[in-house]
């Protein structure tokens, strides 16, 4: 069996035959330039993606019991706040002389309860001292408004001072519960550094789902470009080395996917 061709001297043979030839050819090429490129790309954007996601990580350990997302918990902390204003509104209209000033009232009021939430989840990891006075103010301010709306009611005259207190009893009650609730929902949030990674790790995580797509579209591509070469090739080496044309075959195919010639 005669020894077969350098794959190189094969090639250029054939593509002298065809200048389309030669164009897919040096596609090819060029795709395999892409490739190497396409893959570094991908494997240094896996990489600091699994370093952020790792470095996420790291900072959720430090507080496990606070790995809520802190965008979604600082909107529920702000609509427990909103769903204070009516009882708040209440309140202000016992000491308002008109609309303008019950309606400063009551944003004075709603702004307290919002800082009191904040200050008691700032306050609960640095000074206990500190938070339970903050705690035993809000509950006073609660109870406050409580006398306030009380008073609204029983002014007005819709309903008996029995009437007026358990409403505003009640009034009072929801405002407590919401307070807690916004409370809660603060101590279940991430801290700012760990949302930060977070962000940064799915930045990343998109940049490296980016690059393999890239990487795949050049794979794809260098199948499809490579199978033609192939197809038009493989007439050629059929009359030339029947025998031994699968042999050819495969070492063409690895030679297209490898090294370039010479």
């Amino acid at each position: 069996m005669a020894p077969l061709p350098h794959v190189t001297e094969v090639v250029r043979e054939f593509n002298k035959t065809n200048p389309a030839y030669q164009s897919l050819w040096e596609r090819i090429r060029r795709g395999r330039r892409d490739i190497l490129g396409a893959g570094a790309n991908y494997r240094c954007a896996a990489d600091f993606a699994t370093q952020l996601r790792g470095a996420h990580r790291a900072l959720q350990d430090l507080f496990r019991e606070r790995t809520a997302p802190l965008g979604r918990q600082l909107i529920i902390a702000a609509l427990t706040v909103v769903l204070d204003a009516v009882a708040c509104w209440f309140a202000a209209q016992a000491i308002g002389d008109d609309q303008l000033q019950t309606l400063v009232w009551a944003g004075l009021f709603l702004a307290v309860l919002a800082s009191g939430e904040i200050a008691l989840d700032y306050y609960r990891d640095r000074s206990i001292r500190a938070w339970r006075l903050i705690l035993t103010g809000l509950a006073a301010f609660v109870i406050g408004l409580g006398v306030l709306r009380y008073l609204f009611l029983s002014t007005v005259g819709v309903a008996g001072p029995e009437a007026a207190f358990v409403g505003a009893l009640l009034f009072t009650a929801a405002t407590a519960v919401f307070l807690l609730f916004g409370y809660r929902a603060l101590r279940a949030a991430e801290k700012s550094a760990a949302w930060k990674a977070r962000l940064a790790a799915r930045r990343a995580s998109r940049a490296a789902d980016k690059a393999a797509e890239r990487l795949t579209t050049f794979l794809d591509d260098q199948h499809r470009f490579v199978d033609a070469y192939l197809n038009q090739i493989r007439p050629t080496l059929l009359n030339r080395y029947p025998s031994q044309m699968d042999q050819m075959e495969d070492t063409l195919r690895n030679h297209l996917y490898g090294s370039e010639p010479s």
